[in-house]
């Protein structure tokens, strides 16, 4: 009798047992996270900085690597040429043009300071408004006409236009090459062109 309750009480413990190992498995642990709800992380490019248009100077009276045209030098009216060009750098505060005759030792033939730097461009036959230019190298202040003398050859001119960091003190009755010295000392940033002209016969003038 004392065995059969030992053998049942046995059994009572091994049925509580197999109660509990079962209760381990019974939707209490965490289902396996639904693919539905899962979130994706989209990552967005990054795009590379827009490149700053060049700092670029263009003319159709002085056109890059062609012929001047006549009307600019004194085998025609020898007005002033237009100029065009493109937004300077950040920082600058004034522009100035300065026109060399190249063949014959750097000839000043315009210095112009006191260019608006927010202008795109002039005309021919002036200056902007508020420029000041000063004295060319044949003495006078404003645009001297290239003039090549026959038998000279073909001459190559540059026009140059600088930005400025400062502004010039220079005044209109300031000698060309003193000028220049100080607009090459203020520059930060530069673009020129070059033209040719010549009074031989065999160099097509417009």
């Amino acid at each position: 009798m004392r065995s059969q309750r030992l053998l049942s009480r046995l059994l009572g413990l091994a049925v509580a047992g197999a109660l509990v190992a079962c209760s381990s498995t019974d939707g209490r642990s965490l289902p396996p996270p639904d693919s539905a709800l899962t979130t994706t992380t989209v990552s967005t490019p990054v795009l590379p900085p827009t490149p700053a248009s060049p700092f670029t100077l263009r003319s159709t009276s002085f056109p890059a690597g062609q012929v001047l045209a006549a009307n600019v030098t004194c085998l025609g009216p020898g007005t002033s040429p237009d100029f065009t060009w493109t937004a300077p750098p950040a920082g600058a505060v004034e522009l100035a043009l300065v026109v060399r005759d190249q063949t014959e030792g750097g000839y000043l033939h315009w210095v112009v300071t006191g260019i608006d730097p927010t202008s795109d461009g002039f005309g021919g036959g002036g200056v902007p408004e508020g420029a000041v230019p000063a004295v060319n190298s044949g003495g006078r202040p404003g645009w001297s006409p290239p003039c090549p003398l026959a038998g000279t050859g073909v001459h190559t001119y540059e026009a140059t236009l600088y930005a400025l960091r400062s502004i010039l003190a220079g005044g209109a009755g300031a000698p060309g090459s003193d000028t220049v010295t100080l607009i090459e000392g203020a520059t930060i940033a530069q673009t020129s062109i070059t033209a040719t002209s010549s009074a031989d016969a065999t160099v097509p003038i417009r």
